[in-house]
């Protein structure tokens, strides 16, 4: 049974909140970091549609956008992912309110008692060689082990409209998940990151490097990446101390 979002962890919670850059001239604004509200759902999976997979190094290398079947599978994927109803959106404040949607972060929760994880209904083949280059990052350390626990979020893509980086936002909506696992019980987060920006990010946040998968290793699976911007996959988590 996939995992839910326990009812004693209220929604529609703000995890943080922050004021960011001035940018040519114009004020800096107040930003938000929250839950994602149902009606924002379409919004959030087009940005990642849009932004996501057009920004992320892998997907470009393999031609992700060009393939309408493995958007289409992506996208269902997205979807069962955010019904754990723990991902977070992040919008600029107006009055203490949400006001425009800027950045977007598909949280995960992992179980030990979920055993491996089904690729079954995995569709187009550009899809099928990430899910193989994520699975194969994955299976290079047991978190579960590792870390000692039976549960740890996970991450599913992060994104943030080009009109507002250079605000601290992914570091951000890193920090938030802090307090998201506080309030959920869950003592460690581990991710794939595939791309140099994130990997160097995601270790200014604290994360340490479990494992690394070159991608030149990939070859023996037939998948050529020869002309990705980065030359290896990190495995990388943090451990928190509640």
């Amino acid at each position: 049974m996939p995992w839910k979002r326990p009812d004693s962890v209220p929604t529609g919670q703000v995890w943080s909140r922050f004021k960011g850059r001035e940018r040519e001239g114009k004020p800096a604004k107040m930003y938000q970091v929250r839950d994602l509200d149902p009606k924002y759902e379409d919004q959030c999976l087009e940005l990642m549609v849009e932004t996501f997979l057009r920004d992320e190094p892998l997907c470009r290398v393999l031609g992700i956008r060009s393939d309408p079947t493995s958007i289409k599978s992506i996208r269902a994927n997205w979807e069962e992912f955010i019904g754990e109803n723990i991902s977070l959106a992040c919008f600029t404040e107006e009055d203490g309110q949400p006001d425009e949607l800027v950045g977007f972060n598909i949280i995960v929760m992992r179980c030990r008692e979920d055993g491996e994880e089904s690729f079954e209904h995995t569709e187009g083949e550009p899809w099928k060689k990430l899910v193989k280059i994520l699975d194969t990052a994955e299976r290079l350390v047991n978190v579960f082990d590792l870390y000692g626990v039976d549960r740890y979020l996970s991450s599913s893509g992060l994104t943030v409209l080009p009109a507002h980086r250079g605000q601290n936002i992914g570091a951000r909506m890193f920090a938030a998940r802090e307090p998201l696992c506080k309030a959920l019980g869950v003592e460690a987060v581990c991710t794939v990151f595939t791309a140099t920006t994130s990997q160097v990010l995601a270790a200014k946040c604290g994360y340490k490097t479990l494992a690394e998968l070159e991608y030149k290793d990939m070859m023996k699976f037939g998948i050529d990446l020869r002309d990705a911007e980065c030359v290896r996959a990190k495995v990388m988590g943090i451990k928190f101390d509640f």
